[in-house]
This record gives C-alpha cells, sequence and structure tokens, in this order.
C-alpha cells in the first residue's frame, strides 16, 4: 500500500487538499507522539507497545480497506502515525538492554543495523510487489496485504523477550523505602538507611544492575527482590564502600517520587491516628511515575553532555537523510524514462543497505575517523548532484551521467546510514539514566525536525535553483556536519 497510497486517495475522489491534510495528520500525530511514548516505553512493557503499534498497524490497514473514505483514511493515518511513535526509540531500548543482560552489548551496532537494513528491503519489497497484486486484484488486494502483513509485525513483536530494564522505577522506589524500613527496625539512624539507599539508587543506575537471566517482571522490569534481599542483608558501612567505586553522584533528575511527593502529607492526624492525604496513591502513582520518566528522559537528553551530542549528532545524520524524497525528481529533470526512474532510485538504496549492513565492522571507529567519512559523503554527494544536473546540457549522455551521479550519490548514502547507526550505538552507551526510550525519543523528535528544515530549504531553493543544485546544496550540509563531528560523537564503551 504504500507505494500507491497517495494514487488510491485520488482514486477514491479525494482533492490534492484533502490528501494534503491527510499526510499532515500522519505527521502531526507521530510528532506530537514521539517523546511522550518514549516516556511511555520506560514505564510499561516495551514488547507490549511492539505488539500494540503491530495492532494499531493492523487496524489502520484495515480501515483503509473496508471504509475507503476521507474518514477511513484520515484514522488509518492516525494509527499508523501512533504506530511508528510507539516503535520509534522503544525498539532500540529493548535491543540495547536485552544484548546488555546477555552480556552482549558489543553486537548492539551490527544488530541494529542488520535491523536497518531489513527495513529498508523490505520497503523496496513492497514498492516492486505494489505492480503485481495491483493487477491481480485491485486495490481490495492491497489493502488486505498490507493487513496481512501488518499482522505479521504483531506476531513477531510477541516473539520478543520482554527485556529486564536496569532497574525500573517503581524497583527503585522500593528499594529505597525497603531499605530504610531495614535500618530502622535494626535501631539505626533512618539517615544511614537512606544514604543505603541513594547508593544502591546510584548502583542501579550507573551499573546497569540486572537479576538473573530470565527473572523479569511482566512489565520488563528487573524482579527486585533479589536486588532487596542484597540490600537488607548488607550492613551500611560495607554497602556504601562496595558500591563507593560505581556509583557517583547522579547529574540527573531524582528518579521517581517519594511515596506521597506532591500531595499534601503533612495534614493533621485523624482520629484513628492516621495522617490524611489530598491525593490516592493507588490512581496518581502510576501517572506520577510516568511524568517522573518524561522529566528524566528529557532532563539527560538536554543536560548531560555526551547525550546531548549524540542526540544532535544522530539527529542531523538521520534527519538531513530526508533529501532521498527528491531523487525521484532528479532523475525526472535530468530527462530519464520514468521507467528507469526507480533503478536510479534503487542504488541509493542499495547504498544505504551495505552501509548499515556494515555498521558492526565500523561501530569501532573514532570521531575523527567518522568526520572524515561523513566529509568524504558530503563531497560524493555534492558531486553526484552535479553530474547527474550535467545531463541537461548533455542530454546524449543522460544515462551515463546519470548513472555516474546517482552512483556516487549511493556511495554517499551508504556512509550516512553507517555514521548513523554507529552514532546511534554510541548514543546508547552514552545514556546513563533509566529513561533510555525517552532519550532515543527525544532524538527521533530532533530528527524529524532537521527533517522538515529540509523539505522547508528544499521549497524555497527550487524557487531559484534547479533540483541538481538543490540536492548539491543539502549534500553540501554534510560538510558542516563533519566539521562537528570530532566533539560530538560520544566515546565508545568498551
Amino acid at each position: 500500500m504504500y507505494a500507491l497510497y497517495a494514487v488510491l486517495f485520488a482514486d477514491h475522489g479525494l482533492s490534492t487538499g484533502q490528501i494534503s491534510s491527510l499526510l499532515a495528520i500522519w505527521s502531526a500525530t507521530a510528532f506530537l507522539l514521539e517523546v511522550p511514548s518514549g516516556a511511555w516505553a520506560d514505564t510499561v512493557s516495551r514488547r507490549g507497545l511492539l505488539v500494540s503499534s503491530g495492532v494499531l498497524l493492523t487496524a489502520g490497514f484495515t480501515l483503509w480497506t473496508v471504509l475507503p473514505t476521507y474518514l477511513g483514511f484520515a484514522l488509518g493515518f492516525l494509527l499508523w502515525g501512533t504506530s511508528g511513535a510507539l516503535v520509534s526509540g522503544t525498539f532500540e531500548a529493548l535491543l540495547y538492554d536485552e544484548l546488555v543482560a546477555h552480556g552482549a552489548r558489543q553486537a548492539y551496532p551490527q544488530i541494529i543495523g542488520y535491523a536497518r537494513a531489513a527495513s529498508e528491503a523490505a520497503i523496496v519489497i513492497a514498492i516492486v510487489a505494489a505492480t503485481p497484486l495491483y493487477v491481480w486484484g485491485g486495490y481490495p488486494l492491497l489493502g488486505w496485504s498490507s493487513v496481512l502483513f501488518a499482522a505479521v509485525h504483531t506476531l513477531i513483536a510477541l516473539s520478543l523477550p520482554s527485556a529486564p530494564k536496569a532497574v525500573s522505577a517503581a524497583d527503585v522506589e522500593e528499594l529505597e523505602d525497603d531499605a530504610v524500613e531495614g535500618d530502622s527496625s535494626s535501631g539505626q539512624q533512618p539517615a544511614g538507611g537512606t544514604r543505603v539507599a541513594a547508593e544502591v539508587t546510584a548502583a542501579a543506575r550507573r551499573a546497569r544492575v540486572l537479576g538473573p537471566a530470565g527473572q523479569s517482571d511482566e512489565d520488563g522490569s528487573i524482579n527486585s527482590s533479589i536486588a532487596r534481599q542484597r540490600v537488607d542483608s548488607a550492613d551500611p558501612a560495607v554497602t556504601a564502600t562496595s558500591i563507593g567505586p560505581v556509583a557517583r553522584k547522579s547529574t540527573l533528575p531524582r528518579l521517581v517520587p517519594t511515596e506521597h511527593e506532591g500531595c499534601d502529607d503533612r495534614a493533621p492526624a485523624a482520629a484513628g491516628g492516621t495522617a490524611t492525604s489530598d491525593c490516592d496513591e493507588s490512581v496518581s502513582r502510576p501517572f506520577v511515575t510516568y511524568l517522573s520518566m518524561l522529566r528524566t528522559g528529557v532532563g539527560e537528553a538536554i543536560r548531560v553532555r555526551a547525550v546531548r551530542n549524540g542526540v544532535m549528532l544522530g539527529a542531523l545524520l538521520f534527519g538531513i537523510t530526508a533529501f532521498d524524497e527528491y531523487f525521484a525528481l532528479l532523475a525526472a529533470e535530468v530527462g530519464v524514462a520514468t521507467a528507469i526512474v526507480p533503478l536510479l532510485v534503487g542504488i541509493t538504496v542499495l547504498g544505504s543497505l551495505i552501509g548499515s549492513v556494515l555498521a558492526g565492522r565500523t561501530e569501532a571507529i573514532s570521531a575523527r575517523t567518522m568526520a572524515r567519512a561523513v566529509g568524504i559523503a558530503g563531497v560524493l554527494f555534492l558531486g553526484g548532484a552535479l553530474i547527474s544536473g550535467l545531463a541537461v546540457r548533455w542530454p546524449a549522455a543522460v544515462y551515463v551521467l546519470a548513472v555516474l551521479g546517482f552512483t556516487a550519490i549511493g556511495a554517499s548514502y551508504g556512509i550516512i546510514y553507517n555514521a548513523t547507526v554507529v552514532a546511534g550505538a554510541r548514543l546508547q552507551d552514552a545514556i546513563e539514566g533509566p529513561a533510555r526510550a525517552t532519550v532515543t525519543s527525544v532524538s527521533g523528535l530532533a530528527s524529524e525536525v532537521v527533517a522538515l528544515a529540509v523539505f522547508g530549504f528544499t521549497a524555497v531553493a527550487t524557487m531559484w535553483f534547479s533540483m541538481s543544485t538543490t540536492v548539491a546544496l543539502l549534500g553540501a550540509l554534510l560538510l558542516a556536519i563533519a566539521l562537528l563531528t570530532p566533539s560530538w560523537l560520544p566515546q565508545r564503551t568498551n
């Protein structure tokens, strides 16, 4: 359906303005839910969100198929945008934490690279398959085929492991409360218990304390009883000493509010001797936990320098790839036949596939080496666009120049995708707090902002310049990104 949905809308009587409004609904939904859904992924089961994403996508394509009207298309895009937001940041966080739990963190760049390559390959297959499916069964067959593959998406999500988080928000709060209660019952001062709780909390954040493989709660967090046993049985002084080399004062905001934070627990005691409260903890606590995760993730993305730089570099590298929307227009402008345009665009997709697959081999490169690679990509991209544009002056050599130009662009695209995967892996290494999916979603949101800037720049630039010149100017932006890479790429964790 992806290849022909714009035609589907037009064939069902929608105007260009209505189609544009549908695309706006799609983009706005994903944009607005990007970061909130990341915080949700840090609060509840990440696998559950990925399953929900598949269910929403299946429902969206079903609506398009059974209700091919403006309302049906709008609701379908609303579901599709929500589905995309649930996946963004959630999958990366689940994969990273699962690998950490199995002691295989170093494999993250390779696996996420394979995942990106598989995604690109699936899009190509879907585009190629759209034509025969439409010929055989029209839009209904296309629609139900999309429903089928969205259902497969859901089944695959169900097969994913419920990766343990480092420590869930609720578990950290329980560790603190239990440590204080344990010390109080043994006659020790509460201050000692508070110190132990603080050390345990810091160690949990820094060391990613995990229980034995498979011992995770339904929400994907660790079995906190294991950690509580370690705390309750420990002497405060010994615990603080043993954890000390790992723990350090956190630069992040408090992970989760205390039991009655935000409530008026200073009210006079009731007749039964129990203090009253202005809020119902059983109702407010999940929402408070969610807000805490949202605040923690956004705070880390903004205030922690290594994370902030990683977020921005990843956003620039991924967001700048929005110029692939104009590759077909570039090919058409220089005089390439419509039937050949997909083949030229396919060269760029092949480049992105190769670059993503090779991310496992390049994940250890230094920041300066990556900067040089991104600079070379900028030169290749700029040169490829200009070479393709020469076909307008020499139409007899249109296909030779177009193939040369798009080959250079494809090589550039491979380098950019490779750098994007590596930068994303370094960002995951730099994240120290529990709100991993939230931080990743902040990067995704920033990528969308960069993409919108690319679209806006292109809309304005094409008023004065040709498409080849405009694309070349976009390539020149890669040179600026290359200058920022040495200082913005987070260090690799050994």
